[in-house]
């Protein structure tokens, strides 16, 4: 299965209209192998907001906290949708079944577990804009 092509929509860029995707994740379309990721979605910009107050006083870091978070969030929705992929085919699995776990519902739980994503943005962000600990002093 190859990995899913991914656009990450808004609504200020005109990408994403109103209505479609509101409060969810991500919109999976596995005719086309697909992946549309809502970047209005309330826990993205809570993480991006977030972290980019810890790094308000580094110019261009709005950007840069805003890719290193959709980074690690489509990794997290992709390896969803193909792991769920690996699936089909098999008697214990159900077409339905499989559109029902690739469903915007499912994909938006998909995101919710953000421990290793807290981790991972942090580790990140530390190498690209410098160690918060190093901030603080």
């Amino acid at each position: 299965m190859p990995e899913p092509k991914t656009d990450w929509v808004t609504v200020e860029d005109g990408s994403r209209a109103q209505g479609f995707l509101d409060d969810r994740a991500a919109d999976y379309k596995p005719q086309l192998n697909h992946l549309t990721i809502n970047g209005d979605f309330r826990v993205f910009v809570d993480f991006i907001e977030r972290w980019s107050k810890h790094y308000q006083d580094v110019p261009g870091a709005t950007e840069v906290v805003r890719d290193t978070v959709r980074e690690w969030f489509e990794q997290q929705l992709v390896e969803a949708v193909m792991g769920t992929q690996l699936l089909r085919g098999s008697k214990e699995w159900t077409i339905e079944e499989i559109e029902r776990s690739l469903s915007q519902e499912a994909l938006t739980a998909v995101v919710m577990p953000r421990y290793h994503i807290e981790m991972a943005v942090r580790r990140g962000l530390g190498s690209r804009l410098g160690s918060l600990k190093d901030k603080a002093s």
